[in-house]
Parts: C-alpha cells; sequence; structure tokens
C-alpha cells in the first residue's frame, strides 16, 4: 500500500517538520493548524486575504506525506489530503474524514497522446501493449489509474497490459514529444500544459471520467482532519470551509494575479504553474472558468456516493478493505 511508508515515518517525521513549521510562521497556539502542500492556494489566498472570517488560521506548507504524518501523529489539525486516501487510511484504521470539496484540486491528472496519433488512439484502451509514461507506481495518480483502467475500460492489469515507463511527471511531455513513449499519465499540472498545446490529445482524464459516469468531478486532495476534532470544533470547520470557497472565487475573478509579475506569482510557482507558457495558460484557463478549483457546492451526498463507488471498485489495490463510508467522509454540508 502507498502509505506503509508514511505509517512508519509518522513519528520521526512529524515533531521536526512540526517544528519547521512552526517556526516559520510564528507558531500561534490558539490558530487553528492547516498543514497543506504547494497545490493547496486557496488555502494560502484565505490565509492572506482575511477569508477565514472569526477562526484564526495558520498555514504552513510540507511535502504531501509529511502532511499526513503530521495528521497521524496529531500535530496539526487539518491536513491536506485526497478523499481516496483518506479511505485508505480509513482501511488502515485511522479516525480520519474528509470534510469538503472546499478548496480541492479537480482531478484533471490524465493520459495525452501526440496529436498526430489521435484517429489512431481515441480511448485508454487503444494504448494497450504500448509505451505508457507514469510519474511512478507510488503515486496515487498510478494507483488512481490502476482503479479506473479495471473498472470502466475493462483492462484487466494495466502494470502488465501496458508497457510500463516511469519519469518525472515534468519530464513525460518531452519523452512523448520525442517519441519516446507513445502516451503519458500526468499529474495536473503538466495535463492541463498538454490541454492547451496542439501537439498533445488528451484521452483521459479522472475527473471527466467521474462526471461521465457519475455526473460530479473528482478531486485530488483537500481538507481532511480527525472526527472528534471536526466534532468538537464545527465553527471552526465551518469557518474553514467558507474561507476556502471565497478563496476560490476570488481567484476565479483574479487569475491574473497568478502570472509571472501577478501579486501571488509566488504561490504559482511553487506548485509549477510557471513552467512554460501552455502550463500558465491552461492553468489560468481553467481557473477563470471555476474548473481548476471546486467550491463546498460539490461536496454533495451524490458525490460522496460516487467517490465511495470508486473506492469500492479499488478494493484490493487501492484499500486492503473497504471502510464503510461514513468512516471517510465528514457531515459538514
Amino acid at each position: 500500500m502507498r502509505h506503509a511508508r508514511t505509517l512508519a515515518a509518522a513519528a520521526a517525521l512529524a515533531l521536526p517538520v512540526a517544528a519547521l513549521a512552526a517556526c516559520g510562521s510564528g507558531g500561534d497556539d490558539d490558530a487553528v493548524v492547516l498543514t497543506v502542500e504547494p497545490s493547496a492556494i486557496p488555502a494560502f489566498i484565505a490565509e492572506a486575504e482575511g477569508f477565514f472570517g472569526d477562526t484564526e488560521v495558520e498555514v504552513t506548507t510540507v511535502g504531501y506525506e509529511e502532511a499526513e504524518s503530521l495528521l497521524i501523529a496529531g500535530q496539526t489539525q487539518i491536513a491536506w489530503i485526497g478523499p481516496l486516501d483518506t479511505a485508505q487510511f480509513a482501511s488502515e484504521g485511522e479516525d480520519f474524514r474528509y470534510i469538503s470539496t472546499a478548496g480541492a484540486l479537480n482531478m484533471y491528472n490524465g493520459v495525452v497522446i501526440r496529436a498526430e496519433d489521435a484517429d489512431q488512439y481515441q480511448s485508454i484502451e487503444d494504448l494497450a501493449g504500448l509505451r505508457l509514461g507514469i510519474p511512478g507506481f507510488g503515486t496515487g495518480t498510478w494507483a488512481s489509474f490502476d482503479v479506473f483502467a479495471r473498472t470502466y475500460f475493462g483492462i484487466d492489469d494495466p502494470e502488465e497490459d501496458f508497457d510500463v515507463i516511469t519519469a518525472d511527471s515534468g519530464a513525460l511531455l518531452a519523452l512523448l514529444e520525442r517519441g519516446e513513449i507513445d502516451a503519458a499519465l500526468l499529474f495536473a499540472a503538466s495535463s492541463a500544459a498538454g490541454r492547451y498545446m496542439d501537439q498533445f490529445e488528451t484521452v483521459f482524464s479522472f475527473t471527466e471520467v467521474m462526471q461521465e459516469e457519475y455526473g460530479v468531478p473528482l478531486v485530488v486532495n483537500g481538507p481532511t482532519a480527525r472526527a472528534d476534532w471536526i466534532e468538537d470544533n464545527p465553527d471552526a470547520v465551518a469557518d474553514v470551509i467558507a474561507g476556502l470557497d471565497q478563496a476560490v472565487q476570488w481567484m476565479s475573478e483574479n487569475p491574473d494575479a497568478f502570472r509571472e509579475d501577478g501579486e501571488y506569482a509566488r504561490f504559482a510557482s511553487g506548485d509549477g504553474w510557471h513552467a512554460d507558457e501552455a502550463t500558465t495558460d491552461g492553468i489560468l484557463s481553467l481557473l477563470a472558468d471555476g474548473e481548476w478549483y471546486l467550491t463546498s457546492d460539490a461536496y454533495t451526498d451524490e458525490w460522496r456516493d460516487a467517490v465511495y463507488e470508486v473506492v469500492q471498485a479499488g478494493e484490493g489495490s487501492l484499500v486492503d478493505s473497504v471502510p464503510d463510508q461514513d468512516a471517510i467522509f465528514a457531515e459538514t454540508d
């Protein structure tokens, strides 16, 4: 399982990372600590613009698995973790709950091909036996792709049915363009770039398959906390959700603030939005359309039911055993 190293390393990582985070941000003992990774830009904007209302929220930044470790160790109140990851933790006995889609990154992670091959390869089934570049077997993107390929495309064993080649996500588009691979499974930022480059064509994205199958999007991440903390702090939870929603709205109305000369360029650069012009334009276009980040409006019973079906489909790969639905999702709407 992807979380084996996270669980084993939690005690070792949590204290030094928490200490560094506190030193970097002032360490107010009364603040709600929201620990995120660089893609959680709505959290940064909500803090910078004062959108969290009466609740003082201290946003700290660490790596993705470090955020998970801090929540396991009780060193943060809220961590930026996806619903599928939360399901994995629930299956392993952790009492975590995914709080809301407020501020969550829409899962545009997907598979792109060369535009010149678009007539030949129109779906991921057409790529069976060909060279598929991926960002690593240990990533949530690959774990999710494994489930989607089996469940929605009838591919029995993705690791065997594709000629899988691993590389850094940022390098995959170049490998594809040079013809060294036939398709690339990309993280969200690179996938957005591929959508706005004439030489590439998207044949699959997680959120679009979810829309086709269930009428709801899929997200990469979002706020997650322990169940008892959520129950004991309803006002803080409500303020965090409202602040993230307000930040997403502000971002959609002010996309130019994230260009290289914009007010919040530092946040965009930290998540790779300025890797090249196509990446910047692709992300900012989706941002302006309200499609890059979601609000709590997406966090409905229908959404939770649909994501839970994905979890059920992933038994044995995504999760060892399927937890109850109410052991994954908080009732915060």
